[in-house]
């Protein structure tokens, strides 16, 4: 077992809290030094690699991703939010969203530019039908499904996670703007069943029932509980569906594996496919005890 997995678990369980304690499970791990090695820089390419690197315990401390972080903020935000080209016009409500809890869980310290991005959501993410969005970007209208009368499942998703760690920040002001902003997308998805369309009970995009860890743009079920889970809402019994659907993807050995799916480019994989899954072992694991 990776010793980044091993630290993952120490963390949960409350055993390590520190870096000091975390570093030596860093330094000695295979994935994190993957992780670390040089890709080209653009805004996509430091996105999915900080979105991997933000699911290892502390890796926000080392002077590396330190830096990474700060490139992605400056390359990316752009007054109102956060945008692959760092260009207003070109927001999209799921990399704004994921560029700003990258942000978060990383620590970065500009308060300022991390609110621009959570106020973006306040103010455009649909998380009903039927309501229009009074975002004017041009890149939305160009992806005309991010913010049609049925909003992008992703887009909410997305957003829901940011504002939920955003809450979980100490130092974070939260107010009933993003109380009830989170409340209504919550309740959004669980009328969903989690995964599926309230039109015909199929699922709602074409990868949403793959497992693969960590989470790309593409969200999937383990993504969705998970942020159900963060809210207390895993025990609602419209994610039953979603938790037995895991269940019959249980391996005879225990484990589970993962999918083999489209990779964004720089992407590493955690686990490797056809073999059994130890990180979304662990995740699912969490999930359904």
């Amino acid at each position: 077992m990776d010793t980044a997995l091993i630290l993952k678990q120490k963390v949960d369980s409350g055993e390590i809290k520190d870096f000091e304690k975390a570093s030596d499970y860093l330094n000695k791990s295979v994935i994190v030094n993957d992780l670390l090695s040089d890709f080209d820089f653009d805004v996509l390419n430091l996105l999915n690699r900080l979105t991997e690197i933000t699911e290892i315990p502390f890796a926000y401390q080392l002077e590396r991703v330190k830096k990474w972080t700060n490139k992605l903020a400056d390359l990316s935000f752009c007054g109102d939010g956060f945008s692959i080209t760092g260009k207003s016009d070109d927001i999209l409500s799921c990399y704004n969203s994921m560029i700003t809890s990258i942000l978060i869980r990383n620590h970065y310290p500009d308060k300022v530019k991390i609110a621009k991005g959570v106020e973006w959501i306040l103010n455009y993410q649909n998380v009903e039908r039927g309501k229009k969005s009074n975002w004017v970007g041009k890149r939305i209208l160009k992806y005309g499904g991010c913010m049609k009368n049925t909003p992008c499942y992703i887009g909410i998703v997305k957003a829901m996670i940011t504002l939920t760690d955003y809450k979980k920040q100490p130092d974070y002001p939260v107010n009933n703007t993003i109380e009830n902003k989170l409340e209504l997308g919550l309740e959004y998805i669980l009328d969903h069943q989690v995964y599926l369309r309230k039109s015909d009970g199929q699922p709602i995009t074409k990868d949403i029932k793959k497992l693969t860890y960590p989470f790309s743009y593409k969200t999937n079920v383990i993504e969705i509980l998970r942020l159900l889970k963060d809210n207390h809402l895993d025990s609602d019994t419209r994610c039953k569906l979603a938790k037995d659907y895991l269940l019959t993807k249980k391996q005879k050995d225990g484990c589970w594996k993962i999918n083999s799916s489209y990779l964004p480019k720089c992407w590493i994989q955690f686990d490797k496919t056809k073999e059994p899954g130890q990180w979304i072992s662990y995740e699912i694991e969490r999930l359904l005890n």
